[in-house]
């Protein structure tokens, strides 16, 4: 007799709690209050504004754990999510109805020195990850936002502050632990010089298409001895709770000045940047040449602070900044190196509005909200490797400024902008190809439009009574438009940036032929267990 799924569930969950070790959490949605108000608080993931309501949560502790949970829940017909920092911005690192395979307390690190090749968990947080391998003297091209987990982070690319000097994280995944859609687990790894296609695959071409990650083995590089981690400003909000400020410098000419910096040959100690414009409210027409928008550009630099500001002087005369050095000696191990990740590159803070816009002081740990969980929306696509051109910035700028934003949202907490994130640099110019399943390496930066709103604070005590949704279906309604606006010299978009409207194929290019080959071939997964909405197949 058929049975229900919930009956699938129930027994799921008997055969898990006799299977697992007795020490392995499992969480359920039923038992006395406290357990279910413990389940919720387990199911709930980074993106608020999606919820998800899996029938049984397993927290993994070895790769023993995952197989024997994959492995009982496909008996039982139920389909599986695997989280590990839950950032997937599309939920698909949980789901209704399914076993989530929670990974998140595998967070072991173990740093070879004869190699330089560290053995990393896939549970692991920046936050923690980023310390530990400070601690050794070495690091990865690791992300800004804390509270990410290093799986979906290298399997989607893994763009960052390291990405102009050492390119995105996943080409130098050297090997992984794997376990494939019959639940049995191999090793993959690069052995002179020669990479598995699993392994390619791995290399920025998603997650769990084509396996579960138990342990991923990353090449690590020396921290430089001089870091600076800065910011550069321009057009500060007058009031931080509006969006009014004192209109200085034209957004085009900061635009095609930071543009021109990360495309020159002269600017390789600037190993990675980030150009945040926040969009502003327009009911009008208005001059392309002339608007002003408020702009942060976010970066590292490999020197000390007087060879940083000869750079800011040099690059930057007919746009002059304010210069705000975040941080100094950032590789002296003793520094907590993972509290001070600079998330404001991934995100407009509440909390700087909430203090005036201050700034941030040298040793000042990030502020809190910038790694809370928060609902959003977000779109991309990339530039071509010869820049936007006039018409580029143009349709640009032109969705910057729209009457869908309003001056009200700031106040309230919810932010329009764009992040653009620089891919071109050193790296890729020696390494035009790569051996790595990410498609964008001729890229010059992402175009990443974002929609927060921050509920926290008395918003979040307000909770549906909070006046900032008012504005959030005009927001949403942003992002949409700009999916579908038509900037010249723009393709493609980026994995990490999930946005489940855009199709498979765009977010893998032309590597996406070759990686269903590998799906279909290599996975052992004949009934594409290891699935989600934008998986391969």
């Amino acid at each position: 007799m058929l049975k229900t799924p919930w009956e699938n569930a129930e027994a799921c969950y008997q055969e898990l709690s006799q299977l697992l070790p007795s020490s392995t959490i499992i969480s359920v949605n039923h038992g006395t209050a406290a357990e279910r108000e413990n389940y919720f608080k387990n199911a709930l993931i980074f993106n608020r504004r999606i919820s998800q309501d899996p029938f049984i949560i397993v927290y993994c502790e070895s790769s023993s754990d995952v197989s024997t949970t994959y492995k009982t829940a496909i008996k039982n017909d139920l389909p599986v999510r695997v989280r590990a920092g839950g950032h997937d911005h599309e939920g698909e690192s949980s789901g209704t109805n399914t076993v989530l395979i929670d990974v998140s307390k595998m967070n072991s690190v173990q740093v070879n020195h004869d190699t330089g090749i560290a053995k990393i968990g896939p549970g692991n947080k920046f936050s923690k990850l980023t310390t530990d391998l400070a601690n050794e003297d070495v690091m990865i091209s690791h992300g800004t936002c804390a509270t990410v987990g290093i799986a979906g982070f290298t399997l989607g690319g893994g763009w960052g502050p390291w990405t102009r000097k050492n390119g995105m994280n996943c080409e130098h995944l050297m090997g992984a632990t794997l376990m494939l859609g019959d639940g049995e687990l191999i090793d993959v790894d690069e052995k002179k010089g020669k990479v598995p296609d699993l392994l390619w695959a791995l290399r920025g071409g998603g997650g769990m298409s084509y396996g579960i990650v138990t342990e991923f083995r990353i090449q690590t590089f020396p921290l430089p001895k001089e870091l600076i981690k800065f910011e550069l400003h321009w057009n500060k909000y007058i009031d931080p709770k509006q969006e009014d400020f004192s209109p200085i410098q034209p957004t085009l000419t900061i635009l095609k000045t930071w543009e021109s910096v990360i495309k020159s040959p002269r600017t390789g100690q600037l190993i990675g940047t980030n150009l945040k414009i926040n969009g502003k409210p327009s009911k009008k027409p208005f001059n392309v040449k002339t608007v002003c928008h408020n702009c942060v550009m976010y970066g590292y630099w490999e020197g000390d602070k007087k060879s940083l500001e000869k750079f800011v002087n040099t690059f930057f005369k007919k746009v002059p900044p304010e210069l705000e050095v975040i941080g100094e000696g950032g590789t002296d191990p003793k520094e907590n190196y993972g509290a001070r990740l600079m998330s404001s590159w991934d995100r407009e803070s509440y909390h700087k509005i909430q203090v005036g816009m201050k700034g941030l002081l040298q040793g000042e740990p990030i502020p809190p909200d910038n790694d809370l969980p928060a609902p959003h929306k977000i779109t991309s696509r990339l530039v071509d490797k010869k820049g936007l051109k006039e018409k580029g910035y143009e349709q640009l700028l032109r969705s910057l400024t729209s009457p869908l934003i309003f001056k009200e949202n700031r106040s309230l907490g919810l932010f329009c902008y764009v992040t653009l994130g620089a891919i071109v640099g050193d790296y890729y110019k020696k390494h035009p190809k790569g051996n790595s399943a990410f498609p964008y390496k001729d890229k010059l930066y992402t175009i990443q439009y974002q929609t927060w709103w921050n509920t926290e604070g008395q918003y979040l005590i307000d909770g549906e009574n909070s006046n900032v949704y008012d504005y959030t279906n005009r927001a949403l309604d942003w992002i949409e438009l700009n999916r579908e606006i038509d900037i010249p010299n723009t393709s493609g978009s980026f994995i990490s940036f999930k946005d489940s409207s855009v199709p498979t194929e765009t977010y893998f290019d032309k590597s996406y032929d070759r990686l269903k080959e590998i799906k279909i071939t290599l996975s052992r997964d004949e009934h594409n267990h290891l699935r989600t909405r934008k998986t391969i197949i």
